[in-house]
């Protein structure tokens, strides 16, 4: 490159580059503030006006201090409800691996009356609001003792989570060539070692986004785990991250310290797994 085009292309570079920053730090700038939040001390509230704050906006805190995250664990029962989502989060994320895994493949590589039809019923099962899904579920998870339970907590976001990543499979496996499976099976293979043996190592970016997603999705899931839980012991991280909100002022740096709790799992997870999820998320974008 000439020395007159770099001359020329050096302000865009500034320009884009300042772009990025100005995105970055906006995008940023919440969380930084809740983590300086969660180590400033905890102010008490004024007793005779409880619903006033006395906590000052303090960008750097003059004596900053993990007592919030100690008190986050003892004073409230957060490792129950960091547990509980943990553990319907990551069953989710299995069973909806398991069917959309499944379900993908059969759409994939065979061909039966009725396909067309149960894919655009696929579609439309995603698009359906959650809270649409309340009443049935409350029925059913009723009858058959399921609430107020893990099981019927991972039944229940498994209804959102696993049309979506079903159709993401869909995606993914069609972008793998027909011949792997026939010569899998002059080889001696069934379908299932098939899926098993060739299929599902060769997907293994869409199996990571797939799952990271529906990982994600019920983690965040306020609303099932709102109305389909009633004690500690199957509660999860957003339901105390509300009582949180709707508490007395005196609790802002335990509620922040609880944020950044709650959000470190799902960064860490992206972080490790990013290139994995962009792959997977990208591939058959060319082959629908």
């Amino acid at each position: 490159m000439s020395r007159t085009a770099r001359k020329s292309a050096a302000p865009r570079r500034a320009l884009v580059g300042l772009g990025a920053f100005v995105i970055l730090f906006y995008s940023l700038a919440p969380i930084i503030w809740i983590f300086i939040a969660s180590i400033t001390p905890e102010l008490k509230a004024d007793f005779d006006r409880a619903w006033l704050s006395n906590r000052q906006v303090t960008y750097l805190p003059a004596e900053p201090t993990l007592s919030n995250y100690v008190a986050l664990f003892d004073v409230v029962p957060f490792g129950i409800y960091f547990r509980n989502s943990t553990i319907i989060a990551t069953g989710n994320m299995l069973l909806t691996l398991v069917i959309a895994s499944l379900g993908a493949y059969g759409f994939v590589r065979f061909r039966f009356f009725g396909r067309s039809s149960f894919l655009v019923a696929t579609l439309v099962a995603y698009t359906i609001p959650s809270v649409v899904l309340l009443v049935p579920l409350l029925v059913i998870f009723r009858t058959y003792g399921l609430n107020n339970t893990h099981l019927g907590m991972i039944l229940a976001e498994a209804t959102h989570s696993a049309p979506f990543v079903l159709l993401l499979l869909i995606n993914y496996f069609s972008t793998l060539p027909r011949d792997l499976d026939e010569a899998a099976q002059m080889d001696g293979c069934s379908r299932l070692k098939v899926l098993w043996r060739i299929i599902l190592p060769l997907s293994l970016p869409g199996l990571v986004a797939g799952g990271l997603l529906a990982f994600i999705m019920t983690w965040n899931n306020f609303l099932f785990a709102f109305l389909l839980t009633s004690t500690t012991e199957v509660k999860t991280l957003p339901v105390i991250m509300r009582q949180f909100a709707l508490g007395e002022p005196a609790v802002w740096g335990i509620s922040a310290a609880g944020a950044i709790v709650s959000t470190l799992p799902v960064a860490l997870i992206f972080l490790l797994f990013q290139r994995m999820l962009m792959s997977g998320l990208a591939a058959g974008a060319v082959k629908g």
